[in-house]
């Protein structure tokens, strides 16, 4: 990136008096090296964006008292590294942004576009699980969620293998059927 200034301290010393222009090339030039920075602690886009914010917001309410001798760099990256690691601390305490975690690390090699379509291919999948009769909404969620044989589904649930057999046959071709209904194609049915 070209700086209108000629160079990061003069921007430092246009920051220091609240310079908004100043505020917003030094952003401009340092938010994507952050970003990359604090992505790889926190290991969700999510966090790693609003921990940036947090850190420009910190810059900007600390201006008056940035140096204007040295680069910024070690300063933006002092502070979000704190925050990227106070944002762990908290994690181990809420519940969410673990789950937000776990559901980045698990679709961190789908691209947004596939991610999104699997989230919406699941949200029709649930949508035809619900309309299936209560038995067999049972059967199948025995079967496929918790991995119980069809056997052991019987056992449970005092029934003969066959069936639970019949029951998942017609759970998956209901659930098939809803699919194309509603435009959606699965290979795996």
């Amino acid at each position: 990136m070209q700086l209108s200034y000629t160079t990061e301290l003069e921007l430092l010393e246009k920051l220091k008096v609240q310079n908004e222009a100043a505020f917003s090339e030094l952003y401009a030039l340092y938010v994507k090296k952050i970003y990359v920075y604090v992505l790889g602690i926190v290991k969700s886009p999510m966090l790693a964006e609003d921990i940036v914010q947090e850190t420009f917001v910190k810059l900007w309410e600390s201006a008056t008292f940035v140096q204007t001798d040295r680069s910024l760099q070690p300063f933006l990256f002092t502070i979000a590294r704190n925050r990227a690691l106070n944002m762990i601390k908290r994690a181990s305490r809420e519940s969410w942004v673990t789950e937000e975690i776990i559901e980045h690390a698990v679709h961190q090699s789908e691209n947004g576009l596939q991610y999104t379509e699997r989230k919406q291919t699941n949200e029709y999948i649930n949508k035809a699980i619900a309309q299936l009769p209560p038995q067999r909404r049972l059967i199948y969620d025995l079967c496929r969620n918790y991995g119980y044989s069809y056997k052991q589904a019987a056992e449970k649930l005092g029934i003969k293998d066959s069936t639970v057999n019949s029951q998942m046959v017609k759970a998956i071709k209901s659930i098939r059927e809803f699919m194309i209904r509603n435009g959606v194609f699965l290979l795996f049915f």
